[in-house]
């Protein structure tokens, strides 16, 4: 009897000694606990989309051999619209290799009155820019249809096969605020709520915070994973 108190004491001790020497060992924060699952909502674009695919995938006489993915792409579920709580949400746009110097970004509402209008200057660059709009742009009113699009400009003007992509953006109303926060727990639960450009933004920014960061970058790629959009999940984003 006493033989088998020992041994259980021993246990214990063992027991105790291995929990404690778990407990030393640094916590850290793996990629795939702070994945950010986007769920994508039930609304659809309006039936008047042209759609997102950009009409010319020359990308204004760039060199096509050193192109991955040559077209100019919307960062968009297939749907080609998103959502948003913002009165003026950024928006991503990918950009090839490509000899255009500029484009010309617009923004209207689903009548076609415009609200917006400016010439971008493009990377030199391929990668992910993120367009912003001003204060000066009217607030998006909620529970309205935006339409915007992006059209490179190839030559000295404009022309009627230049290379373009559109997309579509619907203002929701939440009861959360999450005005000025940046972090992965925001853009996990805009994720979730199916609040495409108000996520994705949100981890764009983290990605220049933190460029190093290989739980955001993470984060990063499975967004974008999970909308078909692999071939430019790894993509850095354009200064």
């Amino acid at each position: 009897m006493a033989n088998k108190k020992k041994y259980l004491f021993k246990t214990e001790l063992l027991g105790i000694a291995f929990l404690f020497s778990l407990s030393s060992i640094p916590f850290s924060i793996t990629p795939s606990m702070a994945q950010v699952t986007f769920k994508p909502p039930k609304t659809q674009a309006p039936k008047t989309s042209t759609g997102g695919a950009s009409r010319d995938a020359s990308t204004c006489g760039a060199d096509m051999s050193k192109i991955t993915e040559a077209s100019v792409t919307p960062l968009l579920p297939k749907t080609n619209i998103g959502l948003t709580l913002a009165e003026r949400p950024a928006i991503l746009v990918y950009v090839p290799q490509t000899n255009a110097k500029k484009a010309l970004f617009a923004l209207q509402d689903e009548q076609g009155k415009q609200s917006y209008q400016t010439t971008l200057a493009l990377p030199q660059k391929p990668g992910v820019i993120e367009i912003k709009l001003p204060s000066s742009v009217s607030a998006l009113k909620i529970g309205k249809n935006y339409q915007w699009s992006l059209v490179m400009i190839c030559t000295e003007e404009l022309e009627p096969d230049s290379p373009w992509v559109s997309g579509w953006i619907r203002r929701v109303e939440s009861n959360r605020n999450f005005k000025n926060q940046s972090s992965l727990e925001v853009a996990s639960q805009l994720a979730s709520m199916g609040i495409w450009y108000d996520s994705l933004a949100t981890l764009a920014e983290l990605k220049r915070r933190q460029p190093n960061n290989s739980t955001v970058a993470t984060s990063w790629q499975e967004m974008l994973k999970s909308v078909d959009l692999s071939a430019i999940a790894e993509v850095p984003l354009a200064n």
